[in-house]
């Protein structure tokens, strides 16, 4: 018994080589307002505040503000007393993504903290 095979009769290319097909027209719209950057971009100033808390000892503040941000150990001491003192001090200043990391590490280890954006004038 032989194995079925469907006879074709062969294709004419009529000395054609394969197909080449164009790129496609594209179409390029202008806006006419510019795009508008969003609000959180790197290049902008963020403060990280943190406050004076009553739950949180004041060496333990101390603490979190070395292995976080990296402060040195004076600089870290004298940023937690004057958020004792005056409810408010500023850890630092930095691109919107450091100051969001150094947050929520800070706000993970029970600091009341927040960032806030910083209007440079030029």
């Amino acid at each position: 018994m032989m194995p079925a095979t469907i006879e074709r009769a062969p294709v004419k290319t009529r000395g054609a080589g394969p197909a080449v097909l164009d790129r496609p027209a594209v179409e390029k719209k202008q806006s006419k307002e510019p795009v508008k950057e969003k609000q959180r971009t790197g290049s902008e100033a963020w403060e990280v505040r943190i406050y004076n808390d009553g739950l949180n000892t004041r060496e333990f503040v101390a603490r979190c503000l070395v292995q976080v941000a990296g402060l040195s150990e004076m600089d870290a001491y004298q940023t937690m007393m004057r958020a004792h003192q005056h409810g408010l001090a500023v850890v630092g200043r930095y691109v919107y993504e450091l100051a969001e990391m150094y947050y929520d590490a800070l706000k993970s280890n029970g600091i009341v903290c927040d960032i806030v954006p910083v209007d440079e004038e030029k």
